[in-house]
């Protein structure tokens, strides 16, 4: 998925829509919005992106995430979710756990990541109160 021009329904998906760990002293860049891509993905794509920019430059920010996505892609093609999933930020929360316990031997990285994606979650439930307490996952760790 990529992030410019990039519309959803806040109500519908929008506490899935966590873009990745990036910046100073990540170690990958321009995979943030891939991350919120795949953990959002419903369906194969239907619009072409072709990047105006450098590829050297982007290459240096994104090898990592190119390595990475050996396991990251077979990662999200075999990702279930059980069936007390059923809201939104539940999703999230079993899938922060499900890429602590799978991923994080690829990189520490994916550690950090994880115990982000629930902060998020716990972030979004602050700032957008349902008045729903069924919506709010009981554990909210990534353990």
């Amino acid at each position: 998925m990529c992030g410019m021009n990039l519309a959803f329904d806040r109500d519908l998906i929008g506490p899935a829509m966590y873009f990745g760990l990036m910046g100073d002293g990540q170690p990958i860049g321009r995979y943030d919005d891939m991350w919120a891509g795949w953990c959002t993905k419903t369906g194969l794509p239907y619009i072409w992106h072709s990047k105006a920019s450098n590829p050297f430059v982007n290459l240096k920010k994104e090898y990592k995430g190119i390595f990475w996505q050996e396991e990251i892609i077979p990662f999200f093609q075999s990702v279930n979710l059980s069936k007390e999933c059923t809201t939104v930020q539940h999703c999230c929360i079993e899938l922060a756990k499900q890429v602590k316990d799978k991923l994080s031997q690829v990189d520490p990285y994916f550690t950090k990541l994880a115990d982000a994606m629930v902060t998020w979650i716990e972030a979004w439930d602050e700032l957008n109160p349902s008045g729903d307490d069924s919506a709010k996952p009981a554990n909210r760790t990534a353990k």
